[in-house]
């Protein structure tokens, strides 16, 4: 068996972090997963699984706590809005 490192330090540009209005913003990557994530969300709250959708917001949260270590202008709660918050 073999050991691959998989911890990939994450490396924001600062200046795109925010939009017109100042806003800041998730990047490319950070819309991957929050998207990911809130598509799991979503499809666990339509079957009523409470449960699932509890172990995806924690997922949510974990990704979330590694995402602001790398980067302390990381918005928290705009990344969980947007995983788990059931789009129109």
């Amino acid at each position: 068996m073999s050991v691959t490192w998989t911890h990939v330090p994450v490396v924001a540009d600062q200046d795109r972090r925010t939009s017109g209005s100042g806003e800041i913003t998730l990047d490319p990557v950070e819309q991957l997963i929050a998207r990911v994530l809130g598509r799991a969300h979503r499809a666990a709250e339509a079957l009523d699984a409470p449960n699932e959708a509890r172990a995806i917001l924690h997922l949510a949260q974990s990704f979330a706590d590694e995402l602001a270590a790398a980067n302390p202008r990381f918005d928290r709660l705009r990344f969980i809005e947007a995983a788990t918050t059931v789009s129109p």
